[in-house]
């Protein structure tokens, strides 16, 4: 059940880049819509689990406003950095994300990285490259957005890692719930500081807003944060090197863009690294059985 929700996650966070094209709003706006309304939605599905959330120690809540403010803060750099840079520069540079939270894990929590997993985040971050290298601009103009989707991939870490270690405390539906709900605070108030529109927005921005909550936060990210009291940190940032691959086969479908011979190049060198990755799980499994 962790694979079947974490593959569907994938799918759905992948599609944030394709949905953004619907609305027309500054990234704080989107983020900040995205999260209240996730979180008001599975507030009801939380229900009274939302009472883990008043047991938490003062170290725990911390923690947690850390995970909230960092993934506040990753929204508005990932879509900053699309907006200052090219896609493939933005991909290319979060897409070491991978070996930031793979490192990270294994100094945090003693997580050690297999050589298949090492082996699939090499082969991953090819495949990205392979991709991106067509339309990759290391121009002066472009390195403000560059370092964007550097900072964007620091602070998915540092939110994925805070939440490693409340969810082996706390139901994944009251974890979501009370992570969207610090982030929506922090987004609506850097909001309010730059004296963006609260709701003067258009029907197609409004559905902009509320497809972003459901598809790649509720389901999305929810997902991850799921998989991260089952599976590693490093292993669930290095899946993420798929959606690249994900994106693209909904956008040719969706918007007529084509893939380019070098770029099939590199979503088979991501499906590699997928299996990798899969068959590595399995292995792993079958070991502790």
């Amino acid at each position: 059940s962790v694979w079947v929700f974490l593959i569907l996650g994938l799918v759905a966070a992948s599609q944030s880049g394709n949905i953004i094209r619907i609305g027309e709003a500054h990234p704080v706006a989107i983020a900040a819509w995205r999260l209240l309304l996730a979180s008001l939605l599975l507030a009801p599905l939380a229900g009274r689990r939302l009472g883990q959330l008043l047991r938490l120690d003062p170290r725990e809540r911390m923690l947690l406003i850390l995970a909230g403010v960092a993934l506040a803060l990753h929204f508005f750099a990932w879509i900053t950095a699309v907006q200052w840079t090219t896609v493939a520069n933005a991909a290319i540079f979060f897409a070491i994300n991978p070996v930031l939270t793979a490192g990270a894990a294994w100094w945090v929590y003693g997580e050690r990285a297999s050589w298949r997993l090492l082996a699939a985040i090499v082969v991953g971050l090819c495949g990205v490259v392979v991709i991106g290298l067509d339309d990759l601009d290391l121009s002066v103009a472009s390195v403000a957005g560059d370092a964007m989707a550097l900072l964007c991939s620091l602070l998915f870490t540092v939110y994925f890692l805070a939440g490693k270690g409340l969810r082996r405390k706390l139901d994944n539906r009251a974890y979501v719930t009370g992570i969207y709900g610090v982030a929506a605070l922090v987004s609506f108030a850097v909001l309010g500081l730059l004296g963006l529109p609260l709701v003067d927005y258009s029907a197609r921005t409004w559905l902009c807003f509320g497809l972003m909550a459901l598809v790649p936060t509720l389901i999305g990210h929810t997902s991850f944060n799921h998989a991260l009291r089952y599976l590693s940190a490093g292993r669930i940032s290095a899946l993420t090197l798929s959606e690249p691959l994900l994106a693209a086969g909904v956008a040719y479908y969706a918007w007529g863009e084509i893939m380019r011979p070098s770029a099939m190049l590199g979503y088979g060198l991501i499906v590699l690294s997928v299996f990798v990755q899969l068959s590595d799980g399995l292995g792993a499994k079958s070991a502790k059985t």
